[in-house]
């Protein structure tokens, strides 16, 4: 009975949207910025309780069919305020003015899977970044665009090599041993942000002896979205906004929404860029003043290089020499977005190549996009997003290593009279070390191919649309593949080659990953006749398959000129599949009353996933937040919001923690298999991650000014924790849930609009971060963690601490978690100019100088007399503290300079617009830190074991010139 009671209702709704079409009558109109009178494209205008509704084109223009008699418009844009306009019944004809919304505080903001509500309700400190902001100056990936950009957020890359790759981690330490990368979803597809080793380690050892951590330096995969394409990055940070995604987003969530298409003629934009990079920092080396110097430090065989007059030694920069290139980066972008009330489009392409600071480094890729918006009458919407990309990184050799082929572990045993330079194309052998860092350059090979495919479908219904009821579904379905290829290959010239036996060395790997994402949802907007609240109910589900299949293969021996795997002489290879689950459901209730002014908000989240011991098991997460307006409260506050929220994320285990993974091998020709020597549990679950925070934002000065604070806390339980066991049993040690783990923090943002007239608008912005972890509960004794020992410094869990601190032979020596985390920007733009720029301020957070301490050690650092022999002395009396060093800096990010040429000159040439640009990014920088940069992560992304400099890529600061074309 209920259901025919419905389906009845679902029919009347109908055929009164079919009877209300069929008396129709045209309102167009013009929506323009109240400010500077300037069209207003993209702008939405609908009528209020009706599914009618229209965008203004690239004029401000709009029309639309609307129902007979007096009706309600109501007019937005990205960066406007809110207006309804009331039409009359003989009215054909509206002009709209819309106020500049400076802080974007009538932004609508996610807060379920199909849900949000504007910025000034938000209940949640969650951070977005508009496409301004994210592309102020050029960068090849993401993260480094989001640098200083998130209060909450400590963002470093892992080197400074061709193609990027770094780690986003929001607010503080969230495991010890499962995932760390914050969950990506893009267009409502849940995308891989997969890091895949090379296998570099084949020719490097460098995961042999005591460390056997990946030290490959791999690029994640976030790089290969294109920035351009963003319209905005909203980041999920705490718990209680994170909880629509349930056990995957411990670590938050950026939630990356791209570019769409807006009615009228088709406008073509092309954006041309040229730079270079620049070697930013050097280590440098010892100068010595003549031979006895030179063969005290160096023994013997240094005699016969300083046959300067007086027997001085001659200064090689072999650092330069092998850093000192300024390849040129060229990058062209081109969009095209059109269409009409029923359809609109955006399409772009990318071509890039950006060039690296070393010989046969760099990072291409080319992209295309087409987004396209399709309306099916009144009620239906499909919305169709497609990305192809293929990018090709080629990053040299860099990090620790094992078998003297890594440039900063050749370099602290060559001394500077030592000329590493080709002579007639011909390498010198380097007799101090094992290698020629710069033959190793100009010979090996290390190409990282990827080609990838991104691809969502969203149908929208709008079933009932009344004065008071809203009944809308949605269906989301979209496929993420990747396939990368790593090529690597040593040649058997190379010096340091023959040192196995076996020279020449070639690795070919291929993985390839599919995802395959479905999320479906209902929402029910409730608004009473009154306007007393409005009450917004959600539920929906989604399911995600994933199947990451890895292959790596290695040859040794393999004669010069040959570069296939099976020209080797010997070959080993290795496979691994992990495949994987998940399934989610969802229920959200929103109300927004008194005014619009306080919001509630209650939700959970239930999940299962074939990770858990468990597979069928659901895990709840549940979610609670309310928020309060005070409007006006005294005299130059504007708005006073007050807000509290409550919620549960969980972290699933790794691929195959619940099992017991076998391996097969053969020995003497027999086939067999053997018990890995860790043992997995089918009790596993998910970490789980309870946090509560509070806060406040405000308005002052008739929107001046804005400052949003946030005090946070959260516990995380079920850590995945690994313990010894009997020998007996077979294995060394088990994987269990347990222990505790508590960050607290506190992260503050604050914009200034000082000025705002038809000529200058200018904006301010400064973010503050700081966060505090400990582990309050441990149920096995004290471990470290990565690192190379307590001797040379070693990352420490231990209960009552830190969970970033690092131990020596002397003690706690330091800790890699910043004291504090501030940035300041400002964009400021008078008549046709412009100027933008940030600057990143890190205090605080301790590096492990490894890097250092072996150019002590062999008496190769540019200050080894006096200061380099006393650290070496030093630390060989136990005191590790002398490597373990304040990493904090000041950085100028991004800097940009433009000019928007008169419209005369671009009309000239048939064009709308034209605009140029100069731009750099981190082109100044102070650090008290010793090693080449601050940021730096020797084992890549990792929960804690971050902060260690061996030999890495050194970094670079990079310029480009922009001319922007409109059509």
């Amino acid at each position: 009975m209920a259901q025919r009671i419905w389906l009845v209702s679902l029919a009347l709704s109908v055929g009164v949207g079919i009877g209300a079409a069929a008396q129709q009558r045209p309102i167009s109109g013009k929506v323009v910025s109240a400010t500077t009178a300037t069209p207003i494209a993209g702008a939405s205008v609908s009528v209020v309780g009706t599914p009618i509704g229209a965008v203004t084109n690239d004029r401000g223009e709009f029309s639309l069919a609307a129902p007979e008699g007096a009706v309600t418009l109501s007019v937005r844009g990205v960066g406007f305020k809110r207006q309804q306009l009331a039409v009359r019944a003989d009215q054909a004809n509206v002009s709209v003015s819309l106020e500049p919304d400076v802080f974007n505080l009538e932004a609508v903001v996610i807060t379920g899977q199909a849900t949000g509500v504007e910025q000034r309700n938000l209940a949640n400190a969650v951070t977005t970044v508009n496409a301004e902001q994210l592309n102020r100056a050029p960068t090849q990936t993401i993260e480094s665009a989001l640098q200083g950009k998130i209060p909450g957020a400590v963002i470093q890359m892992n080197s400074g090599a061709p193609g990027g790759g770094g780690q986003i981690n929001l607010r503080g330490v969230t495991t010890i041993n499962a995932g760390v990368d914050p969950l990506i979803v893009v267009d409502g597809l849940v995308i891989a942000n997969d890091a895949i080793a090379s296998n570099m380690n084949a020719v490097t050892a460098a995961a042999a002896g005591g460390n056997a951590s990946n030290q490959d330096n791999p690029v994640n995969r976030l790089a290969d979205i294109n920035p351009a394409d963003i319209q905005s990055i909203e980041v999920l940070k705490g718990a209680s906004a994170a909880a629509i995604y349930g056990s995957q987003a411990a670590n938050g969530v950026l939630v990356i929404t791209t570019r769409r298409g807006r009615p009228g003629a088709p406008r073509f934009s092309v954006t041309q860029r040229f730079g270079t990079s620049a070697l930013s920092n050097t280590l440098g080396f010892r100068r010595f003043s003549g031979v006895a110097e030179a063969t005290a430090a160096f023994g013997p065989n240094a005699a016969s290089f300083c046959t300067l007059s007086g027997g001085g030694c001659p200064v090689f920069d072999n650092e330069r020499a092998l850093y000192g290139e300024h390849q040129l980066t060229v990058e062209t972008n081109a969009t095209v977005t059109g269409g009409n009330d029923q359809t609109t489009y955006f399409l772009s392409g990318l071509v890039k190549k950006d060039g690296g600071i070393a010989q046969n480094t760099d990072y291409q890729k080319q992209s295309i996009r087409a987004n396209l918006d399709q309306l099916l009458g009144s009620r239906f919407k499909l919305s169709v997003n497609l990305n192809a990309i293929h990018s090709l990184s080629n990053r040299g050799i860099s990090n620790n290593d094992n078998t003297g082929t890594s440039t900063y572990l050749v370099y602290p045993t060559t001394p500077s009279f030592v000329d590493l330079r080709s002579v007639n194309g011909v390498y010198p052998r380097n007799p101090f070390a094992p290698s020629n860092p710069l033959a190793t350059f100009a010979e090996l090979k290390n190409a990282e191919d990827v080609w990838r495919i991104l691809g969502t479908t969203t149908a929208k219904v709008d079933v009932v649309t009344t004065s008071t009821q809203h009944l809308v579904f949605n269906l989301t379905g979209g496929l993420d593949f990747f396939s990368q290829r790593n090529d690597v290959l040593s040649p058997a010239d190379l010096q340091f080659e023959p040192q196995d036996g076996q020279p020449g060395t070639v690795v070919l790997g291929k993985a390839t990953d599919l995802r395959l994402n479905l999320v479906g949802s209902v929402v029910h907007t409730y608004t009473p006749a009154s306007n007393a609240f409005q009450a917004t109910t959600s539920a929906g589900f989604q399911y995600e398959n994933r199947d990451l299949n890895l292959t790596n293969v290695v040859g040794r021996t393999i004669a010069l000129g040959l570069q296939n795997v099976s020209q080797a002489a010997s070959i080993t290879s290795n496979q691994a599949e992990q495949p994987v689950k998940n399934a989610g459901l969802y229920a959200q209730e929103e109300l927004l009353t008194a005014s619009q002014r306080l919001l509630l908000t209650a939700g959970i989240r239930a999940d299962r996933s074939s990770v858990n011991g468990d597979p069928s098991k659901y895990y709840l997460f549940p979610k609670a937040a309310a928020s309060y307006r005070f409007v006006q409260p005294i005299g130059g506050l504007d708005e006073l919001k007050v807000r509290a929220a409550w919620g549960q994320t969980g972290n699933p285990p790794l691929y195959g923690v619940r099992f017991v993974l076998d391996s097969t091998g053969a020995l003497g020709g027999q086939v067999g298999q053997f018990r890995a020597l860790t043992l997995g549990l089918d009790s596993i679950t998910p970490e789980r991650n309870t946090e509560i925070e509070g806060g406040f934002d405000a308005t002052f000065g008739n929107q001046f000014a804005t400052l949003g604070v946030t005090l946070y806390q959260k516990n995380v339980t079920d850590l995945l924790l690994l313990q010894s066991v009997a020998p007996s049993t077979g294995y060394r040690q088990r994987i269990f849930n347990g222990g505790k783990l508590r960050n607290r923090g506190i992260e503050a943002a604050l914009a200034v609009s000082p000025v705002r007239t038809a000529d200058v608008s200018w904006i301010l912005r400064s973010t503050f971060y700081m966060n505090r972890s400990k582990i309050l509960e441990l149920p096995v004794p004290a471990f470290n963690t990565a690192g190379f020992g307590l001797s040379l410094g070693a990352f420490r869990i231990e209960k009552g601490k830190s969970a970033t601190q690092i131990v020596g032979l002397d003690g706690v020596d330091g800790d890699a978690n910043p004291k504090f985390q501030m940035s300041f920007s400002s964009d400021l733009n008078y008549k046709r100019f412009s100027l933008g720029f940030l600057w990143d301020w890190k205090h605080g957070g301790d590096i492990i100088n490894l890097t250092q301490l072996l150019f002590d050690a062999f008496g190769n650092s540019v200050d080894q007399v006096p200061a380099g022999n006393k650290r070496i002395g030093d630390w060989a009396g136990g005191q590790t503290k002398v490597y373990i060093q304040n990493a904090s800096y000041l950085k100028l990010r991004e800097l940009n300079v433009g000019y928007d040429l008169p419209p005369d000159i671009p009309r000239h040439f048939g064009m709308r617009t034209a605009r140029i640009s100069l731009s750099g990014r981190n082109l100044l920088r102070f650090s008290p830190y010793k090693g080449l940069d601050p940021e730096v992560s020797n084992f890549g992304n990792q929960a804690i074991a971050r902060n260690i400099d061996v030999a890495p890529f050194p970094p670079s600061r990079s310029f480009f010139f922009s001319i922007d074309l409109g059509f």
